[in-house]
C-alpha cells in the first residue's frame, strides 16, 4: 500500500460530528471575485449593520473572555452530557501540541462531568492590571512561572497589537464582504436540530443575574456564529465557533480562506482549517489566492484532503491521540467541583502543568474572596442543577442533590440569599417532591436511577492530592490514559421518615436565609434616600465626559436599553413554550430570567414554598405515623403542619397547601386511636414531647416568624389540633370531636361527618362505662345525661347520611343507656320491678327494635346484628327474670305469668341459633334458662288448677315440653346441675299427675313414665365418667356431705334425689302391679321384675365418693334399663 492510500485510510477513520445546537448568522451566499480584484478597496457593504446578520463582524480580532461559562448557561442541557465545553480556538490550540511550540494557558472548571476551558491572558489579566485585580493570581504566578514567560506574554500581546496583524485580518475581512451576495427574505438553512427549553415542571425559581454568571462580565458581550456540539472520536464538546460559512450552486456549504500566492500554508494553518471544518461540518474550503491584495486564482478542497497538502501535511491520528490523552488527563486530575485549575505550558516546554489553585493559593482566596470564578462556578451548578430537576429526560436525583450541595457550600447566604435559598428549596423538593401524594407516598422506586453520573463533585473529598499535575508531550504513547478516580454521587435513597428529615432540613435552611433578603432592600431604599443636593458656593458638575468614557457610558446605557427590551418581551410571553434558541436577529439568545407572574417578591415567593414543602412534608409524617401507630408523633408532625399553615394564610399569597378539613380529620383520628390504645398513652405523650433537629430548626423559623407577622396561636382557627399533653381519655374525646367539629366549619364532607358520629359514639360509650362502674346515682345520672346528649347528635349525623350500621349502632348504645337507667332505679331491697324501671326497659325495647328496623336483615351488618339481638334478648331476659322473681303485686296472679311467659317468649325469639353466630353457645345455655322458667311457670299453675280447669291438659303438655327442652338444652352446654334439676322437675310433674289422678292405670302410666326419664340420665351419667361433663371440685371431694343437702343446690345433692326418685318410683310400680283386682294378667310378672330393680339400688347406699357412686348408678340405670326393656317386649 502507497504512503497516499495510507494517509487516506488514516483520515477516514478519524470519527467527526457537528450539530448545530444554536446559529445567528443567516447562510451568505458566496460569489467569486473577479481576477484582480483589489481587496484592499473596502466593499459598499464593509462592516455595514445590514452585513452582520451573516456572522462576517467577528473576523477582525475581538477579546472574547471566559465564553465557557456563557455557553454553560445557554445549554445548561450540555453540562454532565459533553466532556468540554470552550471555545473552539482554545480547542485548536490543544489540539495542535504536538506541531506547535508556543505557550498554553487555559482556566479549567470541572461541573459534573463536564470541562469547562478558556483561554486566559496572562498579559491582559496579571500584567497589565491594578495591583489589587487578580493579586492572588498574580502573587502565584510570580512566584511558580519563569521571568522570561513574563517577557514572552509582553512580546505576543505586542505583536498581536502590531500594523502588518492587523492589516491581514483587514484583508480577510473585505475579502469576505467582497465574497457575500447578499438576499433578502431567504430564510436560514441552517437549523437548530429543534433544540428547546425544557418544560419548567416546579415552580419558579430565581435566575443568577448576567454579572454573576461570569467571571468577567464582558465575555457575555460575544455571540458565536454557532454553538455546536462537536464529537471528535469519542471526545463530546460543546463549542463556539466565528467560522463563516457560504454556499451556493453546486457547492451548499464552504469555507472561504484568502492566501498569499507566494507563501504556501505551513502546518499549523491547515490543521487550523481542517479542524474549523470539522467543527462545524463544511466538507470543502475554498482558496482564494492573492498577490499583495490582487485576487488571483480560487481552488476547492475537499476537507479530508487538507492533512496532505504540500507543505501542511500532517497526523490527524497524532491529533486524535493527542486529544483523548489531554482529555484523560483533564478528567482524571481536575476533579472537584468549585476549585480553579490553571493549565499551563510554556514556550517550547514538553510538559502541560495543572495547578490547582483553589488549594495552592487558599490562604489569599478563602480570606479576601478573590477569585472571581467561585461565584460563577456555583451559579453554572444551581443553573445545571435546575435544568436537571425540571427536565424529564435527565432527572438524576443524586446528581442533583450534589450540584446543589455544592453550589451551597460555595456561595454565602448573605450575599446571595435568593440562590441559596432556591438551592435549600429544590434539594427539599428532591427528597419529597411537591407533587407526592401524603396519603401514598411513593418514593423508593421513582428516585432511584441505575444511569446516575458516575462522578462525585463532593468539595469535601479528603483525599489529600497533589496540587500540581504534569503531563509530558514527548512521550512516545500519545494516548497515554489515565485513572478515573470519581466515585457515584450516592443515590436518593432511605426510608420515608430519613427523607422527610432531610426535606426538613433544607427548608428550615433556606427559610433561614429568608432573613437575608432584607439587606438587599435596605441597600435598594438608602440609594433611594441618598438624593444628592447641592452645595452653596460650589458649581453644579454638569454631565460631560471624556471621549473613552462617553463610549463607555453609551455601551452601558444602550446595555441597559436592551435588558428592558428584553424585559418587555419576556412579560409578553410567559407560559408560551418558547423555544430556547431563536434564529431572531433583534434577540437571538435564549431566555433564561423568568418574572413571577404575580406581583410579588422574590422574598415571599420562596418563604411560601418553603412553607408549602414544610406543609406537605409534615403532612406525609403524620400520614406515616398514622399508619405506623405512632399517634403521638402523627400528633406532633400535625402541630408544626398547622403553625406553617397559618404562616401561609398571612402572607396572602394562592397557595397549593393541604386543606384545613384535612389536617384537623386527621387529628381527630389520631385522638380516637390514642383513646383505642390508652395502656400505650405513655408511649404516645413521649412520641409527642420528642422534636427531633429538624423539628427544632424549622420551630425555630416558624417562631421568628409568628412574631413577625404578630400571630397568635390561641387565635389561631386550627388551635385544637395543638396538644401538648395527653391526660385522660375524656380529654381526647372531647379534642376529637372539637377537631372533627371545626373540619365541618371549613368544608361539609360526609367522611368527616361519619367521624364525627364514630367519635361522639365513643364519647356516648366513654360515659356509658363511666356510669356502669359508678356507684353513686347521682354520678351515674351525671354521666347517662351526658351519653345521652353525645349519642343523640351521633344519631342525627347518621341518620342525615343515611349510614344504617352506625344509625344502628348508636340505637343500640341508647338502649344500653335505658338499661342503665333501668338498673339504677332499681330499689335498695329488690322488690317488684318498678314503673321507671318498667318505663326506660320499654325505651330500651323500643331503641333495640329500631336497630332492627334499621338494619333490615343480617346479611347488611351481621356484627351489628348480631350484638343487637343479644342486647334485645338480655334485656327481655333480664326483664322477664325479675317480673317471675318479683311478679307485682297490683294484678292478679295469671296477668303476671302471662306477662313473666310473654316477656320470656319475646326474649326466647331473639335467640339467634344459627350455628355460625359466635355466640351460639350462649344463645342455647340463655334458651335453656329460658324453658325451664317458662316450664316452672306452668308447672305452678298446674298446682294452683283444680282437675276440671279445661285449658289444664295443654298447660300440662306446655309444662312437659319446656322442661324437655330446657333439659336438652343444658345437657348440650354440659351443664350438670342444671341438667338434673331440669330432669327432676319432669319426674316432678309426672309425679304429680299421678298422685292426682284416681285412675290406676293412668298412674301405673304416668309411673312408667316418670321411670323412663330417670332412665334418660344413662347418657348424662356416661358423659361424666368418660370426663366429658366437668363437675364442680367441691362435689368430688365432700359427696358424702353435699349429698345430706336438701336444698339440691349441687351435683351430689340432686343425684341423691335422682336416686330417692327411682327408688319411689319402683315402689310405686311395684304396688300398682300388685294391686288386686290385677291391671292385667302380667301384672304378677312385672311386679317380680319391678322388684329385682329396686333390689339393685340398694348398693347406692354407703357410697362415699362421688366417682363410686356415680360408676354403680351407671350400672343400676342400666341394668334397670334392661329390665324394662323386657317388660316392654311382653306387653
Amino acid at each position: 500500500m502507497s504512503d497516499d492510500e495510507e494517509e487516506k485510510n488514516e483520515i477516514e477513520k478519524i470519527k467527526s460530528t457537528a450539530v448545530v445546537k444554536y446559529s445567528v448568522p443567516k447562510p451568505a451566499r458566496f460569489t467569486k471575485l473577479q481576477y484582480n480584484t483589489d481587496l484592499k478597496l473596502p466593499p459598499a457593504n464593509w462592516l455595514s449593520s445590514s452585513a452582520d446578520s451573516y456572522g462576517l463582524q467577528h473576523v477582525l480580532y475581538q477579546p472574547k473572555g471566559f465564553t465557557s461559562f456563557r455557553m454553560a448557561q445557554m445549554f445548561p442541557d450540555c453540562v454532565g452530557e459533553v466532556d468540554v465545553v470552550s471555545d473552539s480556538e482554545n480547542i485548536k490550540k490543544l489540539l495542535k501540541v504536538p506541531y506547535h511550540k508556543g505557550h498554553i494557558s487555559m482556566m479549567v472548571h470541572r461541573v459534573e462531568n463536564t470541562l469547562l476551558l478558556d483561554d486566559f491572558d496572562i498579559y491582559r489579566h496579571i500584567l497589565r492590571t491594578a495591583e489589587k485585580e487578580w493579586e492572588w493570581l498574580r502573587k502565584f504566578f510570580y512566584e511558580n512561572v519563569e521571568r522570561n514567560v513574563v517577557d514572552e506574554e509582553r512580546t505576543l500581546y505586542i505583536k498581536n497589537k502590531k500594523r502588518k496583524a492587523l492589516q491581514e485580518k483587514s484583508l480577510v475581512s473585505k475579502f469576505l464582504y467582497h465574497s457575500l451576495v447578499e438576499t433578502e427574505g431567504e430564510e436560514a438553512s441552517i437549523k437548530d436540530e429543534h433544540f428547546k427549553c425544557s418544560t419548567v415542571q416546579g415552580p419558579l425559581l430565581p435566575e443568577p443575574s448576567p454579572s454573576e454568571e461570569v467571571p468577567d462580565p464582558l465575555s457575555f458581550s460575544h455571540q458565536y456564529n454557532r454553538n455546536v456540539v462537536w464529537t471528535f472520536e469519542d471526545i463530546d464538546m460543546l463549542i463556539g465557533t466565528d467560522l463563516p460559512i457560504f454556499g451556493g450552486g453546486t457547492h451548499p456549504c464552504i469555507s472561504l480562506r484568502l492566501s498569499e500566492m507566494n507563501k504556501p500554508i505551513n502546518v499549523l494553518t491547515g490543521i487550523d482549517y481542517w479542524l474549523d471544518n470539522l467543527m462545524s461540518n463544511v466538507p470543502e474550503v475554498v482558496m482564494c489566492y492573492h498577490l499583495n491584495g490582487i485576487v488571483k486564482k480560487y481552488e476547492f478542497v475537499k476537507t479530508e484532503d487538507l492533512p496532505r497538502l504540500d507543505n501542511s501535511k500532517f497526523s490527524p491520528k497524532l491529533i486524535r491521540d493527542v486529544a483523548q490523552s489531554i482529555l484523560s488527563f483533564l478528567k482524571s486530575n481536575a476533579t472537584k467541583a468549585g476549585h480553579t485549575y490553571w493549565l499551563f505550558k510554556g514556550k517550547d516546554e514538553e510538559v502541560i502543568k495543572l495547578y490547582d489553585l483553589t488549594s495552592l493559593c487558599s490562604d489569599q482566596t478563602i480570606d479576601n474572596d478573590q477569585n472571581p470564578f467561585i461565584v460563577p462556578v456555583a451559579m453554572l451548578l444551581y443553573r445545571v442543577a435546575r435544568n436537571m430537576k425540571n427536565s424529564s429526560e435527565r432527572r438524576q436525583p443524586g446528581t442533583i442533590r450534589m450540584l446543589l450541595k455544592n453550589c451551597i457550600k460555595l456561595l454565602t447566604q448573605e450575599k446571595y440569599p435568593e440562590i441559596v435559598t432556591s438551592s435549600h428549596y429544590m434539594l427539599s423538593d428532591l427528597y419529597i417532591p411537591a407533587n407526592t401524594n401524603p396519603d401514598n407516598p411513593e418514593l423508593d422506586h421513582s428516585y432511584y436511577d441505575e444511569t446516575e453520573s458516575v462522578y462525585d463533585d463532593d468539595l469535601d473529598d479528603d483525599k489529600k492530592d497533589c496540587t500540581t499535575k504534569v503531563l509530558i508531550l514527548n512521550s512516545e504513547d500519545h494516548q497515554e490514559k489515565f485513572d478515573n478516580y470519581y466515585k457515584p454521587p450516592p443515590p436518593i435513597q432511605g426510608s420515608l421518615e430519613e427523607r422527610c428529615v432531610q426535606g426538613i432540613l433544607h427548608a428550615a435552611a433556606g427559610l433561614d436565609g429568608i432573613k437575608y433578603f432584607h439587606a438587599e432592600d435596605q441597600k435598594e431604599k438608602a440609594a433611594e434616600d441618598n438624593v444628592p443636593f447641592a452645595k452653596p458656593n460650589e458649581p453644579i458638575p454638569m454631565p460631560y465626559s471624556k471621549i473613552n468614557e462617553l463610549t463607555t457610558a453609551l455601551d452601558v446605557q444602550s446595555n441597559k436599553k436592551n435588558k428592558k427590551k428584553d424585559k418587555n418581551k419576556k412579560k409578553a410571553n410567559v407560559g408560551s413554550d418558547m423555544p430556547l434558541l431563536l434564529k431572531n436577529t433583534q434577540d437571538p439568545l435564549p431566555h433564561w430570567q423568568e418574572s413571577l407572574k404575580r406581583n410579588i417578591s422574590w422574598k415571599e415567593h420562596l418563604k411560601t414554598l418553603l412553607y408549602e414543602k414544610a406543609v406537605l412534608i409534615y403532612a406525609i409524617l403524620a400520614e406515616h405515623y398514622f399508619v405506623t401507630k405512632a399517634y403521638g408523633s402523627s400528633l406532633r408532625a400535625i402541630g408544626v403542619l398547622v403553625r406553617c399553615l397559618q404562616i401561609l394564610s398571612e402572607l396572602k399569597y394562592p397557595s397549593n397547601c393541604l386543606k384545613e378539613n384535612c389536617v384537623l380529620g386527621r387529628a381527630g383520628d389520631c385522638c380516637i386511636m390514642v383513646i383505642q390504645n390508652w395502656e400505650s398513652v405513655d408511649k404516645y405523650n413521649e412520641q409527642l414531647q420528642n422534636q427531633g433537629e429538624e423539628d427544632l430548626k424549622i420551630l425555630e423559623q416558624i417562631e421568628a416568624d409568628e412574631r413577625l407577622y404578630n400571630i397568635q396561636l390561641i387565635e389561631c382557627p386550627l388551635k385544637c389540633v395543638l396538644l401538648y399533653e395527653m391526660r385522660t381519655v375524656e380529654q381526647m374525646l372531647i379534642k376529637s370531636i372539637e377537631c372533627y367539629e371545626e373540619a365541618l366549619n371549613f368544608c361539609e364532607v360526609e367522611g368527616i361527618q361519619r367521624r364525627l358520629g364514630n367519635a361522639l359514639n365513643e364519647v356516648g360509650s366513654f360515659y356509658l362505662n363511666k356510669a356502669k362502674n359508678s356507684k353513686e346515682e347521682a354520678m351515674v345520672m351525671e354521666f347517662c345525661k351526658k351519653a345521652e346528649t353525645y349519642l343523640k347528635q351521633g344519631l342525627e349525623i347518621f341518620e342525615k347520611a343515611r349510614d344504617d350500621a352506625n344509625t344502628a349502632l348508636l340505637y343500640t348504645n341508647m338502649g344500653h343507656l335505658h338499661r342503665l337507667l333501668a338498673h339504677i332505679s332499681i330499689p335498695s331491697g329488690r322488690g317488684e320491678l318498678t314503673s321507671k324501671e318498667k318505663h326506660h326497659y320499654n325505651k330500651a325495647f323500643e331503641f333495640y327494635k329500631k336497630a332492627l328496623q334499621v338494619l333490615g336483615d343480617r346479611k347488611h351488618a351481621p356484627n351489628i346484628w348480631d350484638a343487637v339481638k343479644w342486647e334485645l334478648s338480655t334485656a327481655l331476659f333480664t326483664m322477664g327474670c325479675t317480673l317471675h322473681e318479683n311478679p307485682p303485686s297490683d294484678i292478679n296472679i295469671s296477668e303476671v305469668e302471662k306477662e313473666i311467659i310473654e316477656t320470656l317468649q319475646k326474649a326466647l325469639q331473639y335467640c339467634d341459633f344459627d350455628k355460625q353466630n359466635p355466640k351460639y353457645p350462649l344463645y342455647q345455655y340463655r334458651a335453656a334458662m329460658i324453658h325451664y322458667r317458662i316450664g316452672s311457670l306452668y308447672h305452678s299453675h298446674i298446682w294452683n288448677t283444680a282437675n276440671t280447669d279445661a285449658n289444664r291438659r295443654n298447660v300440662i303438655q306446655l309444662a312437659k315440653i319446656n322442661y324437655e327442652k330446657s333439659a336438652k338444652l343444658y345437657l348440650v352446654s354440659c351443664d350438670a346441675e342444671n341438667y338434673l334439676i331440669a330432669q327432676m322437675q319432669r319426674v316432678s310433674l309426672v309425679e304429680f299427675l299421678a298422685e292426682t289422678t284416681t285412675a290406676v292405670h293412668l298412674k301405673l302410666k304416668h309411673y312408667k313414665k316418670c321411670l323412663d326419664t330417670i332412665l334418660e340420665l344413662k347418657e348424662f351419667v356416661q358423659m361424666i365418667l368418660d370426663n366429658k361433663i366437668d363437675i364442680p371440685e367441691e362435689d368430688l371431694t365432700d359427696f358424702k356431705e353435699r349429698s345430706k343437702e336438701s336444698s339440691y343446690k349441687n351435683c351430689s345433692s340432686v343425684f341423691m334425689l335422682g336416686k330417692q326418685r327411682l327408688q319411689f318410683v319402683l315402689r310405686h310400680l311395684i304396688k300398682l302391679c300388685l294391686n288386686k283386682p290385677p291391671i292385667n294378667k302380667n301384672c304378677a310378672k312385672f311386679a317380680e321384675i319391678y322388684k329385682n330393680c329396686y333390689s339393685l339400688t340398694f348398693d347406692l347406699e354407703n357410697c362415699t365418693e362421688f366417682k363410686g357412686f356415680i360408676s354403680k348408678f351407671s350400672d343400676v340405670l342400666i341394668k334397670v334399663g334392661n329390665y324394662v326393656s323386657d317388660i316392654d317386649s311382653k306387653k
